[in-house]
């Protein structure tokens, strides 16, 4: 049970690359038209019933999919502000999508270009800043413990436990399981007219079909639960204060451990999936293979992206 999957950034680059190809398409349909009505003068005011009729027709499949590709020029300004303020790599890294979309619409590329250049001169989002301040928390933390120091004890205010605390933080929090949804369909009673009774039969038909699919998505299995606590982590165990009470998640007892972006996932043989998310999640990671993982800790997969973080050269 996982977190979810992590999305690529760069859709929109997916789909214009789509989309793009149209656009010579577009033009040739154009010109097509414009040589008919060039090569038989009066056609243009005959229209359909006129030599041209058929070009006429593709000229108005042209114009329809001109919709899409004027579409996409005007958002890639805002997607290149986006994806530059965000400091995604110049058009997602999708390098065969802008290869696309370059050769069949240069201008889509170069208002892009121009938004990209305008986002990266923009601040970065203070939730991307406290992304990365915790990203560099879990690869420092994940460099000391490889060199054998201990990890460092943290002061956990109001907090009692006979272990040593190394986090004390604020996280989402969620469960997943499922839940058993009781559906009662509803019953009406119509008196009048054949066209009011059934106007009135359709109606609850539609009401129950509409209550019976909330039912359905309310009993399936999902994240639950969702919530903002405080996570303290000591030498064997994760607690979360969920509503004021303090709930024990020993490390002996985690069966799968998954990092996924900003999200942490444990799971348990007699208890529902844990999940914990924020910035915190790489740190929390790296405690939980320190302390549980014994002398191989630093290999567990979830680390892979930290250790080849933490082995990478410093950038000046």
């Amino acid at each position: 049970m996982t977190a979810g999957s992590v999305r690529r950034p760069g859709r929109y680059w997916i789909f214009t690359a789509v989309v793009m190809p149209l656009n010579p398409v577009v033009w040739y349909l154009i010109h097509r038209w414009q040589a008919c009505i060039a090569a038989h003068p009066g056609a243009e005011q005959q229209g359909y019933d006129g030599p041209c009729r058929t070009e006429y027709g593709l000229f108005g499949l042209a114009g329809l999919a001109l919709l899409p590709l004027l579409s996409t020029i005007a958002v890639a300004l805002f997607v290149g502000i986006l994806e530059g303020r965000r400091r995604y790599r110049f058009a997602a890294g999708r390098w065969v999508s802008m290869v696309v979309v370059g050769v069949c619409s240069p201008p889509t590329l170069l208002v892009y270009a121009l938004g990209y250049g305008i986002g990266r001169a923009l601040p970065v989002p203070q939730i991307m800043k406290a992304h990365q301040l915790g990203w560099e928390s879990a690869v420092n933390a994940y460099t000391a413990l490889s060199r054998g120091l201990p990890p460092q004890q943290v002061l956990a205010g109001g907090f009692v436990s006979p272990e040593p605390v190394y986090l004390d933080t604020v996280m989402g929090y969620a469960r997943y399981y499922g839940m058993n949804v009781t559906f009662q369909p509803g019953f009406t009673v119509a008196v009048g007219s054949p066209g009011f009774v059934a106007g009135a039969a359709i109606g609850n038909l539609v009401s129950n079909s509409l209550a019976r699919s909330r039912a359905a998505a309310m009993a399936q299995t999902q994240w639950r639960e969702h919530r903002t606590v405080r996570v303290i982590v000591t030498a064997s165990t994760t607690w979360c204060c969920v509503d004021g009470r303090w709930l024990r998640f020993d490390h002996a007892a985690v069966m799968e451990y998954y990092l996924e972006s900003a999200s942490c996932v444990m799971t348990f043989p007699d208890t529902e999936p844990l999940m914990l998310t924020g910035p915190p999640a790489a740190l929390h990671a790296v405690l939980f293979a320190y302390l549980r993982g014994g002398p191989t800790w630093q290999y567990q997969p979830f680390l892979y992206p930290i250790a080849a973080s933490a082995s990478a050269p410093a950038v000046a």
